[in-house]
């Protein structure tokens, strides 16, 4: 048992009786990305994927419900409608049967392989399987649970994202106000993974913040993910809850700011390019429904911004040039490149999800699932995107995605992200499309007035009264 073990139960019980639905236990699960529910043996189980476990256990009572009833109306259009994998889960369980079968694999076919384990420098040994292989092997079974449950939830919306990362941003808040004026907060609670590595410092013993993650590159993404989601949330919310919004991206922006974190920079320069040119998009190819003042107004804001543009690419610069010449670039770029090599050495097929482990998210994947894995689930993150974009509400959900999937791909290796938030939103837009794939069943029924008759007779046997 460890500090959060009981307030992890009794999420779980919340979600199990809640009108809320189990999405809030999954979310508010999330918000202690740093920390452990339980502990067995040297593996640490997140707080997100303890109550996860609940999703198994939800569709595997489905599953049997649905065999037990199946027969009679084994015939009927809705039930088949109900049975069938939500849009991208199809691809996501293709993803995590090929990520096993080369983690019980690899092993054996390149037997004394020398990869990069977790714990160090390291070698394949045949058929044998460590914590690490079992742990992330039994996270991305759970994770595409989480994704398959979320979809077919009717009680789940896009807020969920906001909850989850907003309540990690305002518990780290509560941590800075603890560190910097003394106020009280429950130190080591929220982050109590004793296999962790909690950094605080740079080298020299420059003190940066980390709030209640792991290290500031974490805390980095998750501000990113709010400012994203909130940015986007903007239309869809009024009065104080916009105004609450403001003071949400200013606070994300600020411990962004004082993490020092070079990913905070360069996944927000990114992930700003990749929302202007969809808005350009939109605007140039007229998706874009704005009005002429409107339209002045973005061709003034993009004549204005043209002044800063090089004062934000002296910054972006400068930024990465500290960066390039410390040690943590070193090493990071050193795995990343060993990470490559591994993948040709396996020959594409990969070394098994746990066998290797690389400082960013694309190597990562390479090595551990093979190609083929890879495409898989780039294919499933690009479909689900593609549809949930086209659901209006759920927009702010993909842009979500998009700050985490970039973070990531910057200093993000773990698919098994101990927040969530990943497995969330990939839930979250599988549930738009299938919400928009079938509107007949969320449409209200209208119910059509009759036709007046127009012989007098037929009116008066029709209960109708004819004018005189």
């Amino acid at each position: 048992m460890t500090t959060l073990t009981l307030t992890t139960l009794l999420l779980v019980v919340f979600g199990a009786v809640s009108r809320r639905g189990y999405g809030t236990t999954l979310a508010l699960g999330g918000a202690t990305a740093a920390g452990a529910a339980f502990v067995a043996g040297n593996i640490a189980v997140p707080t997100f994927y303890a109550t996860a476990i609940g999703t198994v256990v939800a569709l595997f009572f489905q599953m049997l419900t649905r065999s037990s009833r199946s027969g009679a109306r084994r015939q009927g259009v809705g039930r088949r409608l109900r049975t069938r994998l939500p849009p991208g889960a199809s691809l996501l369980v293709a993803f995590a049967i090929v990520a096993t079968f080369v983690t019980l694999t690899a092993s054996t076919f390149f037997d004394g392989l020398a990869v990069r384990a977790p714990a160090g420098s390291g070698r394949l040994q045949a058929a044998a399987f460590t914590s690490s292989n079992i742990a992330q092997v039994g996270y991305l079974v759970i994770g595409v649970c989480v994704v398959v449950f979320l979809a077919r939830s009717s009680s789940s919306g896009p807020e969920l994202v906001g909850l989850a990362a907003g309540t990690t941003l305002l518990l780290s808040a509560w941590r800075y106000l603890h560190t910097s004026f003394g106020a009280p907060f429950p130190e080591n609670f929220f982050d109590n993974t004793p296999f962790f590595a909690y950094i605080e410092t740079a080298p020299g013993a420059v003190e940066r913040f980390r709030g209640v993650l792991s290290e500031p590159s974490a805390l980095a993404g998750t501000c990113l993910v709010v400012v994203s989601y909130l940015l986007s949330r903007q239309a869809y919310v009024t009065g104080w809850r916009r105004a609450g919004a403001w003071v949400t991206i200013a606070l994300a922006v600020f411990l962004g700011a004082i993490s020092t974190s070079t990913t905070f920079v360069v996944a927000g320069v990114v992930t700003a390019g990749i929302a202007t040119g969809a808005v350009l998009y939109r605007f140039l190819f007229r998706r874009l429904r704005i009005s002429s003042l409107g339209h002045i107004g973005v061709v003034g804001l993009l004549i204005a911004s043209i002044p800063l543009l090089p004062v934000l690419a002296g910054f972006v610069l400068d930024t990465i040039s500290g960066k390039v010449v410390s040690s943590s670039y070193s090493e990071r770029s050193g795995a990343d490149s060993s990470s490559y090599l591994l993948v040709l050495d396996t020959f594409g097929y990969g070394a098994g999800l746990g066998s290797n482990r690389a400082a960013s998210f694309l190597p990562g994947m390479l090595s551990t699932t093979g190609i083929v894995g890879t495409v898989l689930f780039t294919a499933a993150v690009v479909l689900l995107i593609r549809k949930g974009y086209a659901v209006t509400a759920y927009r702010p959900v993909v842009w979500a995605l998009v700050s985490v999937l970039v973070a990531k791909l910057i200093a993000g290796p773990d698919l098994s992200d101990p927040s969530g938030v990943l497995w969330l939103c990939l839930g979250l837009l599988s549930n738009a499309a299938v919400t928009s794939a079938r509107p007949h069943l969320t449409a209200p029924l209208v119910r059509q007035p009759r036709p007046v008759p127009t012989d007098p007779s037929r009116a008066a046997s029709a209960g109708w009264e004819t004018p005189t």
